[in-house]
């Protein structure tokens, strides 16, 4: 055993020792002696055992007391906060009283202050009550103005309507004058001119009819045959445009074969078609029907075919076509005559354009047919429009519709 060991151990194991020794240097029976020394065995065996626990119980000592001394430096660190810490209470301390007192100080400042501001409430719930009633002088005033506003847009709307009035009256008014313009031009020109010639030949063969041969006179009777069909053609077209103009004109549809109306009209034309040696193509199914008023439709397509002889040369062709578009028939009459200028295309179809071009054998239109065309297609929910090449030819295209759209 260490001198380190033999200090830890206990002293009253110590002087047990002692006593045994004692006890074996006087009893001198070998027999109590091995007694002796069996107990003392068993006693240093007991105390080995007791040794060992207590180095055991040193070593958990041992490692308490890190554990103690680990814990005593936190609690040292922590004291040392504390005391920081409690340094700076005190700091804040002395603070705070500084500012308590100042606090009592601005105390009686605030009481001060409040007084002023019972005061000054008093004045301003005195001029609330001045506003309020200012406001509702005024929120009447808001109302009666916004009323005059409304009345006032409700106005602007009124002249708005007033003058989009206005404007459709003067177009109207326009075209009206348009129209008569057109029509006085017409009675003053177009139709004064073919009467006072037909009136010259009619008197000339009438005078001299002795003095002619049976040719010559034939001859003046083929033109006067052609003055009196120009004339009549002029004079159903004044008509229909005059009764188109003041509405007397019923449109009255009914299915109709497109093929029937056509050659119908080529019909009644084929004197003009044969003088000029004209040739006529067209191939038109006659399954193709149409739901239009056929005098109207009639006119149109005999005003539009006598324009493709009149500007069509000696021995040229006109071709009409008729084809199915959905819901529409579309016809086309087309020539391979002079055509017509870019600049007088935009003319066409408008009453207030004056333009009156003659024919290719000097034949003179009055304009009027055109016009008539459009008024009489639009009357039947159709379109009308046409294109055209400077000495090539034009081509003028309308549509029908093929049914009754109520």
């Amino acid at each position: 055993m260490t001198n380190q060991e033999s200090k830890l151990v206990n002293p009253s194991i110590t002087s047990e020792i002692i006593d045994l020794e004692s006890k074996v240097n006087l009893q001198t029976d070998k027999s109590e002696i091995n007694n002796l020394l069996n107990e003392s065995q068993k006693e240093n065996t007991i105390l080995t055992d007791k040794i060992e626990n207590l180095e055991k119980a040193q070593d958990i000592i041992f490692d308490q007391f890190k554990t103690l001394e680990f814990q005593r430096l936190n609690l040292e660190k922590q004291q040392k906060k504390l005391e920081e810490a409690s340094d700076k209470f005190r700091g804040r301390t002395i603070d705070l009283f500084g500012k308590m007192v100042d606090l009592k100080k601005a105390k009686k400042t605030i009481s001060l202050q409040n007084e002023k501001l019972e005061n000054q409430q008093v004045e301003i719930e005195t001029h609330q009550l001045l506003l309020e009633k200012s406001n509702q002088k005024f929120r009447k005033r808001t109302i009666e103005l916004f009323g005059k506003i409304i009345d006032l847009k409700k106005a602007k709307n009124t002249i708005s309507l007033q003058n989009e009035e206005l404007e459709t009256h003067r177009e109207q008014l326009k075209a009206l004058n348009a129209s008569k313009d057109k029509f006085f031009s017409i009675i003053a020109h177009d139709l004064r001119n073919p009467i006072a010639g037909f009136l010259n030949l009619t008197e000339i063969l009438s005078n001299n009819f002795k003095v002619f041969s049976e040719s010559e006179s034939k001859d003046f009777i083929g033109v006067m045959n052609q003055a009196s069909i120009q004339l009549y053609n002029l004079l159903e077209n004044l008509l229909q445009w005059s009764k188109s103009q003041i509405n007397s004109i019923s449109i009255k549809p009914k299915y109709i074969s497109v093929k029937k109306m056509v050659e119908n009209t080529i019909d009644t034309l084929m004197v003009n078609i044969e003088n000029k040696s004209l040739k006529i193509y067209f191939n038109i199914d006659e399954k193709l029907v149409a739901f239009v008023d056929e005098n109207m439709i009639t006119t149109v397509i005999r005003n539009l075919i006598s324009n493709a002889i009149k500007f069509s040369h000696p021995d040229g062709k006109i071709t009409l076509k008729c084809i199915q578009k959905d819901d529409l028939i579309e016809v086309s009459v087309i020539d391979n005559g002079v055509g017509i200028k870019k600049e007088d295309q935009d003319k066409l179809f408008r009453i207030d354009q004056n333009l009156t071009t003659f024919g290719t054998s000097k034949e003179r239109g009055t304009g009027l047919g055109l016009i008539l065309c459009k008024e009489f297609i639009e009357k039947n929910e159709g379109k009308i429009w046409m294109e055209s090449d400077l000495n090539k030819g034009s081509a003028f295209m309308f549509t029908l519709p093929r049914m009754d759209k109520k």
